[in-house]
């Protein structure tokens, strides 16, 4: 994998919080500029729109332009790769994102890692003026098309067939193996391996991560690089009992969100695992990890640090605490020196 690794390890963050969001974000560029600083391998963000609570979301907030905020992490930072996890591809101009990819890539050096994923609520695609098929056959085929047209863009091939000089600007034909795609079933496991782009896990799977997991390995084409990102949410504490106290609010709301999909659960610790948060001691998350079925398939250890942290300061120690004492005893072996 390039890192000497078993694993890769990323900071990942859907910035859905509560109050000032240009305070959230501006903490969130800081906590990435301190996991470039340890020895992150990368670091990812996930889009969201608008906001309301009709939409089903557990908190407020969220990032709608994920390419404009890791443009400033970019400008911060001198190793870690920029990742998006995801865009939602079936919302945006494919051609806009192929531009917005590549001008990011050219600032940053070569660091992008292009996460995108099919979906869209409809009262979202509405407020974007976009059509959103509503049999599910067809949304799958408008995403392949916007796929289709991604990957040629970004390839270098003619934008419009009358026209063979009209190519994305600027060149970026090598993002094109730098494609992630979000897999939430186990046929989008195989289609994904199938198309040589990576997958990313863990994250509102209707079925089990590692089906997703097994079955993009059982696919992948021979000769082929494994790319694997799995979702954990990770809550160090001095204890279990004491670090449940303090995610019991998120992950309440978080699975009052995702009850449709979750696995069912009653108690704060069956959906604290449903919801794939790893709590307690150093120790207790390390064995809490390596006990989770997906985990022996995964290339990149996405860590979110969100549920029971309150302060921008307390993420910060969250994130050594992971660097220090968790990671290395998930087999992470940091690939550039710690600042």
């Amino acid at each position: 994998m390039g890192t000497g690794s078993e694993i890769r390890l990323a900071l990942h963050s859907d910035l859905r919080e509560r109050g000032d969001q240009a305070v959230v974000y501006r903490e969130m560029v800081e906590l990435f500029v301190e996991a470039d600083r340890m020895g992150f391998d990368s670091a990812w963000v996930r889009q969201y729109h608008f906001q309301g609570r009709r939409l089903g979301f557990s908190f407020d907030g969220g990032l709608p332009s994920p390419f404009v905020f890791l443009s400033a992490v970019a400008q911060r930072t001198t190793g870690i790769r920029l990742g998006t996890g995801v865009v939602t591809l079936p919302l945006e101009n494919p051609v806009r994102v192929a531009e917005n990819a590549a001008v990011l890539d050219a600032l940053s050096g070569g660091r992008v890692e292009l996460g995108i994923a099919n979906g869209g609520q409809p009262q979202v695609a509405r407020a974007l003026g976009v059509q959103r098929p509503e049999v599910g056959d067809e949304r799958k085929a408008r995403y392949l098309r916007s796929l289709g047209v991604l990957v040629d863009a970004l390839s270098g091939r003619p934008l419009d067939p009358g026209d063979p000089e009209l190519r994305l600007n600027p060149s970026a034909p090598t993002l094109v193996d730098r494609i992630w795609e979000a897999a939430l079933t186990e046929q989008s496991g195989h289609d994904s391996a199938g198309r040589g782009n990576g997958v990313l896990i863990g994250s509102t799977q209707t079925v089990a991560a590692e089906i997703t997991a097994r079955a993009y390995h059982a696919s992948l084409p021979e000769g082929q690089t494994p790319r694997v990102g799995l979702v954990v949410h990770v809550h160090p504490a001095a204890s279990r009992e004491q670090a449940l106290v303090e995610i019991a609010e998120e992950v309440e709301a978080t699975y009052a969100w995702g009850k449709d999909w979750l696995p069912a659960a009653n108690t704060l610790v069956d959906k604290a695992a449903g919801a794939n948060v790893h709590y307690g001691t150093a120790a207790d998350i390390v064995e809490s990890i390596r006990s989770f079925s997906a985990f022996a398939h995964v290339t990149d250890l996405q860590v979110a640090v969100h549920f029971g942290t309150a302060t921008h300061a307390h993420r910060v120690d969250v994130v050594n605490e992971i660097v220090e004492d968790i990671a290395p005893h998930l087999g992470w072996i940091p690939a550039r020196p710690i600042r």
